[in-house]
This record gives structure tokens, sequence and C-alpha cells, in this order.
């Protein structure tokens, strides 16, 4: 199952993975429910942010492999 779930999600488009792999660790039941409301909040902001044009997402694999 887990694997599945992993397959799926690396199908996704690197953006979606960073605001997916957020969402993942806001929703941690460790956490505090203050501070898991920040980081939800935190990314919903972000989420809107690119939508509007505010901001602007960098691809990973340009990031991290440009020679």
């Amino acid at each position: 199952m887990i694997q599945d779930l992993l397959d799926e999600a690396m199908k996704m488009p690197p953006n979606e993975r960073i605001e997916f792999a957020q969402l993942i660790m806001a929703s941690i039941d460790c956490e505090e429910d203050k501070i898991r409301k920040i980081w939800l909040d935190e990314v919903k902001d972000r989420r809107q942010a690119v939508k509007e044009g505010r901001s602007k997402l960098i691809d990973f694999d340009r990031l991290y492999h440009e020679d």
C-alpha cells in the first residue's frame, strides 16, 4: 500500500509533490494543534500566491541538477 501511494505521488508534478509533502508533514499528530494549523495555513497561503501570480515555483530537478 505504501509503495503504491509513493508511486502515485511520484507521478505528480514537482510543485504538487511539494505541496502534498507539506500537507502530510503538517498533519502529523505529534505536533500541537496550533503548530499544525500554522503549517496548513502557510501551505494554503503559498498555494494561493502561486495561483495569483504573486509567487513563482522553481522546478526541483532544474534547481538541484543544473550543470
